[in-house]
């Protein structure tokens, strides 16, 4: 479940299951739910800078 924070951003948090692009609240790197089977993506720690929030893009 995302959490709000008080500019209205959600974040995401490792294990959470997401559909669609989404940035590390950290570094920025962008990661995208993938297009085949259900698409669903269990948001890991970011591979960069090991952040465990993410954050909707666009």
């Amino acid at each position: 479940m995302p959490r709000i924070i008080d500019d209205g951003t959600e974040l995401f948090e490792v294990g959470d299951e997401v559909v669609g692009d989404f940035r590390c609240s950290e570094c920025d790197l962008l990661v995208t739910s993938p297009e085949e089977a259900d698409g669903i993506l269990v948001l890991p720690a970011c591979p960069l800078c090991k952040s465990p929030e993410w954050r909707r893009a666009g």
